[in-house]
């Protein structure tokens, strides 16, 4: 009789404390994901820094998008690879651009890897010139949330080769008809 009642009360204490773990356990997922949630629209960089020890560290910086834009995806988002009067053609997927100077005249080289994309500005098209002020060097946290801050220009006459590109509008199998689009030169 004893020992069914310790037995009985062994059973409890368990179940509780698999009970708790369990609670606990969820609670903390639910937490390290909420952190993890970015809002539409929001633009992800990770870089690899040397941190000075000679050690690579990873900088995570996510710009906010501006509340003049949609907040939404782009529709399309990438690198300007060139330009042909009022077609942008970008480069998408992951991107990587290399700016050399040699005898103070300067080269850019832009290489992609998804799809090119033809980005089609019409005379309704609105342009923003993104002017955020992103540091990778000083984020000494290794993470860092900024919010994205634009100001609408005319169309320019050129974009340089390199610029960052954000579109929205209606897409058509790999063209887009831009209602919106936001450039950052390359620097």
């Amino acid at each position: 009789m004893n020992r069914k009642i310790v037995v009985i009360g062994l059973i409890v204490v368990l179940v509780v404390i698999l009970g708790a773990g369990a609670f606990t356990a969820v609670q903390l997922m639910s937490a390290q994901n909420a952190e993890e949630e970015i809002p539409a629209g929001a633009m992800v960089f990770e870089d690899v820094m040397d941190d000075g020890s000679g050690s690579p560290v990873i900088v995570k910086t996510v710009i906010l998008p501006a509340e003049e834009l949609r907040q939404r995806p782009a529709e399309a988002g990438g690198v300007l690879i060139r330009e042909i009067d009022n077609s942008y053609f970008v480069g998408t997927g992951s991107v990587s651009v290399s700016i050399n100077v040699v005898n103070g005249e300067s080269s850019t080289a832009v290489d992609h890897s998804g799809p090119e994309v033809e980005v089609l500005a019409t005379q309704d098209t609105r342009f923003y010139r993104d002017v955020t002020e992103v540091s990778f060097t000083a984020a000494e946290s290794k993470e860092q949330t900024l919010q994205q801050e634009v100001i609408l220009v005319e169309q320019p006459d050129e974009i340089p080769t390199g610029a960052n590109f954000q579109v929205w509008g209606e897409k058509r199998s790999d063209r887009v008809v831009a209602d919106v689009i936001v450039y950052s030169e390359a620097s």
